[in-house]
Formats: structure tokens, sequence, C-alpha cells
């Protein structure tokens, strides 16, 4: 497995990423979502989504990492102004350290972009993750880590 920087010129793997990133919620996040929030991933993600703003929204990252192993790729994540705002990783690889190897590269990324804490919002799927790697609840469901 290797964990590299997203191009974003190729258009078969942002394809692949829109596809993943729609999967993964439908699979592990839409139960505990708002219906505001499913509406967003639907348009961004969903079917019939406009490939246009959805990379106009992709070139907005600091930080985008992709995970590929055997030239697929299995988890994505993502960083907007001080905020991770994507970590999708299917189902049948969550339990195989994936997360904990792309939230590691995430955040010594950001750190060498002078950053001194990580925030982001979590689904409540995810959230035993997120606190088991040293991030704190901030308010409700945002949470922070100082680096």
């Amino acid at each position: 497995m290797k964990i590299i920087k997203v191009n974003i010129k190729n258009n078969n793997e942002i394809k692949t990423i829109i596809n993943l990133i729609y999967q993964v919620f439908l699979h592990c996040n839409v139960m505990h979502s708002t219906e505001r929030l499913i509406q967003r991933m639907k348009k961004l993600y969903g079917p019939g989504y406009d490939y246009k703003h959805t990379l106009a929204h992709f070139k907005k990252s600091t930080i985008f990492f992709i995970a590929k192993e055997k030239n697929i790729i299995i988890g994505i994540v993502r960083w907007t102004s001080d905020k991770l705002t994507n970590l999708f990783i299917p189902k049948e690889q969550q339990w195989k350290w994936l997360g904990k190897q792309l939230l590691e590269k995430f955040e010594n990324e950001a750190k060498k972009l002078w950053s001194t804490a990580i925030r982001l919002k979590s689904s409540k799927y995810a959230l035993p993750f997120y606190l088991k790697n040293g991030y704190i609840i901030e308010q409700e469901n945002r949470l922070i880590k100082y680096l």
C-alpha cells in the first residue's frame, strides 16, 4: 500500500475518488447524517453530480492524499482551510490500519504547513476512530487535535 498526493488533472482518478466518497458515505454515514448533509453529498458525489463543480471543490484542498493498493484507490484524506474535510475508507478496508496511516500522513503534512491544530466535523460512525487517535470533542460533533 502506498499513500500519494492526488493528481487533480487525472480525470479517471478524480472520478474514482468521487465514487469512493459517495459509496463510503452511503454505507457508513448516511444513517447518522442530517438531511442537509445527505443532499449536499448527493449533489457533490452522487448520481448525476456536476463534475466541474466537484472538481472545483477538490481544487480548494491544501492537502489531498489517496491510498492505493495494486493501483486501486482504497482511501482518501483531504484538508481545506485548517479543517479535515474528508477521510473516507471503504468498510472492508477500515480495520487494516489504513485510516490511521492516512491520518498520520495528513497530520505530518499539516505540521509542515505550520498548522497548530486540526479541526473536523465527525459523523457518529467515525467518532470513536478520531477519539482513539488523539482528537478531543470541542462541541457536539466538532473535534480538534492540537499538533
